[in-house]
Parts: C-alpha cells; structure tokens; sequence
C-alpha cells in the first residue's frame, strides 16, 4: 500500500511538472531592446571568412559568396620586408549587397560623389598579431561575383584597417588623378559574370564606376515619433536597379534634427528612402518609395517594428 502510494504520488507531481512547464512555454517572449541603431547593425554586419594558409606553397580559397582568392607560394613579408615561413591567417570581407553596405557602414562614396558598386571587399594577412603585407613584385589574384556590370567600372583603394566606420574610396597611385597608395588590375569575365581582380598589396577595395546624376537639396519630415536626430536615427537613399546605398542626413551634406532630414546631395533617380530609430529601446522604422524632385518636403511615417521584420524590408529592397 505504501509502495502504490509512492507511485501514485511520484505521477501525480510529473504531470504537475510537465504542465507547469507547458504553460512557462507558452508564455510570449520578452520583446527585444536596442541600445541603439548600431547595435542593431553591429548583429548584421557581413561576416569575414578566414583562410590558414601555408606560406611556402600559398593555395586558392573560396568564400561562401562566391569569391575565389589565390595566392602564390611565398607571396608574404613582414613589415620590415623579412620573408615569413609557416601558417598565416588571410581574411577575407564582402561587402556586395545594399543591406551588406547598410550593415557595415561601407558605402560606395567617393569624395562626396555616388559610385556603383560592383562588390566592395577587405583582404588582410597575419601571422599571430604581426600584420604582414605583400612582397615586392608578388600579386594575389581575387575573382568576385560582379554586383553591378558598368563599362566604366575602375578598381578604387581605401583604408588597410578591417573596422572603420565609413570608407574614403580613391583611385590608386597608378590611376590618372593619383589616390591613395595600391595598384593593380582587373577584367570583367563575361563568362562567369566575374571580375578578375590582381591585387599588388592588401586593404579595401572597390570595383566601382560613378554614377553621372543630378545633385540637389531634398528634406523628410518624420511623422508618428518624436524627438528623432542624429543620435537614435539614421536614413539611407538605396537606388533602384543600382548596387548603391547613400547615407543621408549625414557628414557634410546633411543633418537630422527635430525629426526632419535634410540632404544636400540626393539625385533625381528611382530609390527607396529607409529610416530606422531606436527610441527607449524599440526598434522603428520609415520607407518612402520615391524619385526626389528638388525644394520637397516629403514625409515619411514611423512605424514600431521587429528586427526580423525590418531585416526583411532591408534585405527586399530592389
């Protein structure tokens, strides 16, 4: 009689458990908070793939992107120029979509001027912490899905640092009107849909060609959240039918304040204008589907908003 009512009374509290347990599931979720726009961004932003490579014999690695890199055998040197034997770390960063670019914060800007992008890339070598760099006379082969086909397209240098805020693209050295320091080629494949990129040194790189528009000063006022600015949002022209975002209401030719942007150097072309706030750690967001007409005022409503459902506004963007 004991025993069965040990038995009976052990049943009893599993099924207690397992209800209890059943209605915690069902409990919703605690909402999600961000401390700010960039967290938000800093969850996306495009991962780095990372190649072990043996110095002596070098070896060809492709990225889940669709990127092919080569490197030939002894292609590294330290800084000093001393040649470097055993394993080294390459890594490799694309930048090629419209939300790639919202995410990372690179965007295809050359001295204020827009570019199409036809794929924005990082390439470093180390070995341990030592930075390495590419001996003199040695070339890495890079082929990268084209992002955007343009016959004007020219490869362009920015900084040799992985984690900067925004990249300042310019021609190389070799280039008419000289840049900043880097050489190289390329060709655009036309069976692959590729360009075959050969690289003399290690840092940012674009192929871009420039986009001829027409520059103007165009406003939009945020409707259904107050106190928006600078701080809790940030706004973004992406061009439709272009492989180019343009970060608005910023640096020197724009301004958010008082829940208006303004932007001296918006173009008369097709493009979607997304906004995104946190404000008390709710994510928000704006998108006014437009071709800007100079001296408008056009408003654009907020609307409170998940991170999935904003990662799939950004990511359908034409």
């Amino acid at each position: 009689m004991k025993t069965t009512f040990l038995i009976l009374s052990f049943f009893v509290a599993l099924a207690i458990s397992s209800c209890q347990k059943d209605e915690d599931n069902d409990q919703p979720n605690s909402p999600e908070k961000f401390n700010s726009v960039q967290e938000f961004f800093d969850t996306r932003n495009p991962k780095t793939d990372i190649f072990l490579v043996t110095a002596e014999t070098g070896g060809t690695f492709t990225t889940d992107d669709g990127s092919t890199l080569t490197i030939p055998a002894n292609a590294f040197v330290d800084l000093s120029g001393q040649a470097i034997t055993g394993s080294v770390t390459v890594r490799l960063k694309e930048v090629f979509s419209n939300s790639d670019m919202i995410f990372s914060g690179i965007f295809p800007v050359s001295q204020n001027l827009m570019l199409n992008s036809g794929g924005e890339f990082f390439l470093s070598a180390k070995q341990g912490s030592n930075l390495l760099r590419l001996d003199d006379g040695v070339n890495l082969d890079l082929a990268i899905p084209a992002q955007a086909i343009d016959p004007n397209m020219e490869l362009f240098w920015a900084e040799n640092e992985e984690d900067i805020k925004a990249a300042n693209w310019r021609r190389p050295d070799s280039a008419q009107g000289g840049g900043v320091g880097g050489g190289g080629s390329f060709t655009f494949n036309t069976v692959d849909s590729t360009y075959d990129i050969t690289l003399d040194s290690m840092r940012w790189g674009n192929i871009d060609a420039f986009m001829f528009v027409n520059y103007f000063n165009c406003s939009f006022n945020l409707t259904g959240l107050a106190g928006l600015d600078a701080t809790n949002t940030t706004a973004f022209a992406v061009f439709k039918d272009q492989n180019t975002v343009w970060p608005m209401g910023t640096q020197s030719w724009g301004n958010i304040s008082g829940n208006l942007i303004t932007d001296s150097h918006l173009a008369d072309v097709p493009m979607n204008v997304v906004v995104i706030s946190v404000v008390d750690g709710q994510l928000y967001y704006g998108l006014a589907d437009i071709t800007p007409a100079v001296g408008i005022t056009y408003p654009i409503a907020m609307t409170a908003t998940t991170s999935a459902n904003l990662d799939a506004v950004i990511n359908g963007l034409p």
